[in-house]
């Protein structure tokens, strides 16, 4: 491979499908696979597994790279996203960038035609469309304030349920356990967190760009209520999480302290720091969240193993 192909490649991977994104939202769907697992068995999972894995990531890759695609313009004058948008930057004709979108969107569609059920395929099309739809034109809810938010709510919260669907769960026969259905709520309003917390983090240069986001339609100070506001439902789903299933074991308990901790340590989260990485804020909605979803894996995986013996009760 010569060194023009692998500029290439960067190209196309880093700034085109935002390849570290696009597994970083794959991840969070994997949460609904592994949660949709009822036995530990590689046999049973490991077809379900590369089907939920490939199609999944070429659905968040489609999202990332049509965005990248309908966000050409804007993206053009502003300094922070040109150099991480290849069609922006004219790295990738547009000709081209169609080609690879069509390909992302068959990609997914005949790989779940694989699993023989049609609830898969059409919540296959579903996502592709969540992913359109948010970024194309006419509907292009992103540029709708307070729907942009609630686009984002919907789509984690399918992604949570889509996982859990690869895995043999089904919507119509009440498969999906009520875990799922409260971890996709959850993580639906924490992704909100995150879609308001970049609004507020853009939000001099959207209005100085005449760009009308939720935080520059609300205003600075309204932004940041909401985002307490989110942060606090966030925290408030996930109460069940734990009373319901990490208080059953130990080590759950053990992890989720200890993951909590480890957070306020590494993060030293300040007052006044406010909308930074180092606010109290931040703490709450990233290392409490994700202290809840990791020991929420590690008690199915307890809960498949039958560790009954390590129970409190």
């Amino acid at each position: 491979m010569n060194q023009t192909t692998k500029t290439t490649m960067s190209l196309y991977l880093n700034e085109f499908i935002r390849v570290s994104d696009a597994i970083k939202w794959t991840a969070i769907s994997f949460l609904g696979f592994i949660l949709g697992v009822n036995e530990l068995s590689i046999n049973t999972y490991f077809v379900p597994f590369l089907i939920f894995a490939i199609s999944t990531f070429c659905i968040m890759a489609f999202t990332f790279a049509i965005n990248n695609f309908y966000d050409t313009e804007s993206d053009n004058k502003n300094p922070r996203r040109k150099d991480i948008n290849a069609i922006a930057s004219g790295n990738i004709p547009r000709k081209i960038a169609t080609f690879f979108l069509l390909i992302l969107t068959l990609i997914p569609i005949i790989i779940t035609v694989l699993l023989f059920r049609y609830e898969v395929i059409i919540f296959c099309i579903y996502l592709l469309f969540l992913g359109w739809a948010y970024s194309a034109p006419p509907l292009r809810t992103k540029n709708i304030p307070g729907i942009d938010v609630i686009w984002h709510f919907i789509g984690f919260f399918s992604y949570i349920i889509w996982g859990s669907l690869i895995a043999g769960g089904s919507i119509y026969f009440g498969s999906i356990g009520l875990i799922i259905w409260l971890m996709a709520i959850s993580i639906g309003f924490f992704s909100c967190i995150g879609q308001v917390w970049n609004h507020i983090v853009d939000y001099s240069f959207d209005k100085d760009a005449k760009t009308i986001t939720f935080a520059v339609k609300l205003g600075l100070e309204n932004a940041k209520r909401t985002l307490i506001f989110l942060i606090f439902i966030h925290l408030i789903f996930l109460i069940p999480l734990i009373y319901l299933y990490l208080l059953e074991y130990f080590i759950t308990i053990i992890i989720l302290i200890s993951s909590m901790t480890i957070g306020l340590l590494v993060l030293k989260p300040k007052k006044g720091a406010f909308p930074s990485k180092k606010s109290f804020e931040f703490y709450f909605a990233v290392f409490v969240g994700g202290s809840v979803y990791i020991s929420l894996i590690i008690y199915h995986l307890l809960f498949l193993l039958g560790m009954d013996m390590l129970k409190i009760f």
